[in-house]
């Protein structure tokens, strides 16, 4: 704790981004001690105070692992603020270091400098919180009284590594609980499932051992039928609905046994995300959607658009289409109301000028991750000429207005954070909810392009009646599985697609529109089936 202190106190004085970044450094290992401290004490004891403080340190060194990376981008300057106040901030910042390099320099000098840099705190604490605790907020962070935040019948599983051994902390509005997990093998079958998940031998194996391993230990405490569960580390690349208590015979089989069959299951980041303050907004406009094809035609006039072949983006010219996407496009925007911006219009230029202020954000491209640097792992827009900018990178979405209730993200793996030493929680994802996306469907890995958008046009039809998001993707999934047929029921191709955030449901103009639509469908069919009866008996 005093180790913790002295750093609190140094982070008031470090003005420089590689200072802070060093200084978080320290804290990890200080962290990563603490924690295992507040572990035995909470398992000597049983004291509650212990365990608070174990979730409390974890929950504050994801951000802290964000925060660095962040930090190594001097020039993100994040959207909600506004220009003259970012301004300031790297002109006092300028003064403080002036004012200690410089020999000539008096104390005085500086002092005057640090008053105006606190008071300058002081006010962007108040008036642009969100900034605040991204960029300056205390090392630790307070959790308060969490379960009061915590959604109506829901039961939130929070996984995390302390000294590379496994526990789940489970906790409901009333209760709460730390289980130590077996992880032999976990890793290994996780690692597997990523790769391949088309043999039913092997697959009915790893999901049932996996279930053993992280979901028995505890399953008498889930008593609601929804969870919200936050992974760690690898665990972000495991779709836990897959997971099964009993052996199947076939795919099909995942529909009745397996936890997708039992609960309306999201995801998210950290418990931190959970605000009883966080209001779904009403946007006014329904839909918008980008969906920049990669279709053969783009392709060529993109190269007679380059005159000289040097700067020619081989890689832009192996894109694989997406006509599945383009159409689900075309098929929503005219249900919903909405705008689509396709093939060469689906431009990052225009999705930055567009994408705001919209219930859905539905975005249909390529996406392309950085394991070494996450911050730099990109979406993939059109792209006409040799000068034009079609990569939105992680770090430029943080300094972008994407405020939505839903923003669906169907590229390959545009979910998966990165593991490596320090990276943490960096993702394309995590950058949307940021950004001000109050929930984003995404992908875990390389997904089909066609099986995807059978699903979320399934997704969206659930939507439209009024059904919560976490509720109306386990659908969706169902659905998906009793309709397919042959090697696209294997899990690799639906279960990738979770959503991590807000499940509240979405108020569409088009809701009873849809339900009036298929009743009417309906209808016709009851008329023709009617007529052919009377033909017959005549």
């Amino acid at each position: 704790d005093e180790a913790t202190k002295i750093l609190e106190q140094r982070k008031t004085s470090i003005y420089k981004n590689e200072d802070i970044n060093l200084l978080l450094a320290e804290y990890k290992e200080i962290s990563e001690f603490s924690k295992q401290l507040s572990l035995e004490l909470f398992e000597k004891n049983g004291d509650l105070t212990f365990l608070n403080k174990l979730i409390e340190q974890h929950e504050s060194s994801i951000y802290n692992r964000i925060r660095t990376r962040l930090n190594l981008k001097n020039n993100i300057n994040f959207a909600d603020v506004p220009s003259d106040i970012l301004f300031r901030e790297k002109a006092l910042k300028k003064d403080i270091t002036n004012s200690l390099d410089k020999p000539s320099s008096s104390i005085d000098v500086f002092f005057k400098a640090e008053d105006s840099w606190q008071s300058f705190l002081d006010s962007l604490q108040v008036n642009h919180p969100k900034y605040y605790n991204m960029r300056y907020a205390k090392i630790e962070t307070d959790l308060g009284d969490f379960q009061t935040h915590i959604p109506g019948q829901t039961t939130i599983v929070r996984y995390l590594f302390i000294n590379k051994i496994l526990y789940a902390f489970v906790v409901s509005e009333t209760e709460k609980n730390l289980f130590k997990l077996n992880t032999k093998d976990v890793l290994y079958y996780i690692t597997e499932l990523s790769e391949d998940q088309s043999d039913i031998s092997s697959v009915n194996k790893m999901l049932t051992q996996l279930y053993e391993a992280l979901w028995k230990p505890f399953e008498d405490k889930i008593k609601t039928k929804n969870v919200i569960i936050i992974p760690d580390g690898e665990l972000f690349n495991l779709s836990f609905e897959t997971l099964t208590p009993n052996k199947i015979s076939s795919f099909k089989d995942l529909a009745t046994n397996s936890l997708l069959a039992t609960y309306s299951i999201s995801y998210n980041y950290s418990l931190l995300l959970l605000n009883e303050n966080n209001k779904t907004v009403d946007y006014s406009n329904d839909f918008i959607a980008f969906v920049p094809e990669f279709n053969d035609k783009m392709k060529e006039d993109y190269k007679i658009a380059i005159t000289d072949s040097l700067n020619l983006d081989e890689t832009y010219l192996t894109l694989l289409p997406q006509p599945f996407s383009l159409d689900l496009a075309k098929h929503y925007s005219k249900l919903f109301k909405g705008d689509s911006f396709l093939n060469e219009k689906a431009s990052k230029t225009i999705f930055e000028n567009e994408a705001n202020e919209h219930k859905i954000i539905h975005i249909g491209t390529h996406a392309e991750t950085n394991n070494i640097s996450p911050e730099l792992s990109r979406l993939i827009f059109a792209k006409n000429n040799s000068d034009e900018d079609n990569s939105l990178y992680t770090y430029e979405i943080y300094n972008k207005s994407l405020n939505s209730n839903l923003a669906i993200l169907t590229a390959c793996e545009t979910g998966k954070p990165s593991f490596q030493a320090g990276e943490g929680m960096i993702s394309l994802a995590h950058a949307f909810n940021y950004a001000g996306s109050e929930s984003i469907l995404t992908s875990l890995w390389k997904i089909d392009e066609q099986s995807s958008t059978e699903i979320i046009s399934l997704f969206y039809n659930y939507l439209a009646e009024g059904i919560p998001k976490d509720k109306a993707l386990q659908q969706a999934k169902l659905d998906y599985i009793s309709n397919a047929k042959g090697r696209t029921i294997a899990p690799q191709y639906w279960a990738g697609l979770v959503l991590i955030g807000d499940t509240s449901p979405i108020e569409l103009n088009t809701s009873s529109h849809l339900i009036f639509w298929m009743a009417g469908i309906l209808a016709i069919i009851f008329i023709v089936i009617l007529v052919k009866r009377f033909w017959a008996k005549t």
